[in-house]
């Protein structure tokens, strides 16, 4: 059960001083931090000690030691844990200055996508040692008097680089390889802006200047899942995330969501998720 029937999903303001922050877990505690709640930057938990769970978009994980959590702007998580370890927030702004910066450093942004699933990634011995030196470079030059924003980044880069090769051992130890597409990258970020108002795939495929056959089959090959799959993946979140956690009655999430038809907006969640929009919204607070 969730614990904030009937209140808007809020986001959690964290202080951003040049749109990055590095603290310890723990340290930053608001009325929202134990409640369901988003953000809208970049955030990396990582846990050093943990037990309890954490609970990301409707699903609860059990957390562990040297445990890292990726969360894109927007999820909504809880916690409900104890903790050690240290989190990370950023913006896209920050990461990326200027378009020379898109040419030079590695685009982070597919580190956090979820094509395959979401899930925690597992740190090993030798990573954990990495980014504890990281966050000590990255503190002691924050604490500078002359600071400087592209030594931060690039420790930050760095992170984020060790970061996506613990994702991919742990994908080969469970079986499940992961393939890279920029257009995919591209995609979802297409998806992410219009998914609200563009339900066809032919939207999708013109921004590519190809044909929705092929624009399915390079999602099909990178992701396992066609165009429309990840649409309508993305529209049944969002449709969760204001059942579960607004005022908003089912006719106005229906409109929002870019749907003329009630009616055929509840058909879509049922055959999306086995449930209505309204058994789903009395389902998260029996």
């Amino acid at each position: 059960m969730l614990a904030n029937k009937g209140i808007d999903i809020p986001y959690q303001q964290l202080s951003l001083k040049g749109q990055f922050n590095i603290s310890p877990l723990g340290t930053v505690t608001t009325a929202l931090t134990n409640l369901p709640h988003r953000h809208d930057h970049f955030q990396i938990l990582w846990f050093t000690k943990a037990k309890g769970r954490h609970m990301v978009d409707f699903v609860w994980y059990e957390v562990e030691d040297n445990m890292l959590f990726l969360l894109r702007p927007g999820q909504v998580h809880q916690l409900d844990c104890e903790r050690e370890g240290h989190f990370i927030v950023f913006t896209e702004t920050f990461y990326f200055t200027n378009k020379h910066d898109k040419e030079t450093l590695y685009d982070f942004s597919n580190l956090f996508d979820n094509w395959h699933g979401y899930g925690p990634i597992t740190i090993s011995e030798n990573t954990s040692k990495s980014f504890m030196g990281l966050v000590e470079l990255m503190n002691r030059e924050l604490s500078c008097s002359g600071c400087n924003r592209g030594i931060v980044k690039h420790y930050l880069n760095a992170f984020l680089l060790l970061a996506e090769r613990e994702k991919k051992r742990n994908a080969t130890e469970t079986m499940m390889p992961l393939s890279h597409d920029a257009r995919v990258v591209q995609l979802r970020r297409l998806l992410e802006g219009h998914y609200q108002s563009e339900h066809q795939v032919a939207f999708y495929a013109n921004a590519f200047a190809l044909t929705p056959k092929r624009l399915n089959e390079i999602t099909k090959e990178t992701t396992g899942r066609t165009v429309t799959e990840l649409l309508h993946d993305r529209i049944v979140l969002e449709s969760k995330r204001n059942l579960a956690f607004s005022h908003k009655s089912v006719k106005e999430i229906c409109y929002e969501l870019g749907f003329e038809d009630p009616a055929y907006f509840s058909r879509f969640f049922k055959n999306n998720t086995g449930i209505s929009p309204q058994d789903f919204r009395d389902m998260m607070f029996k």
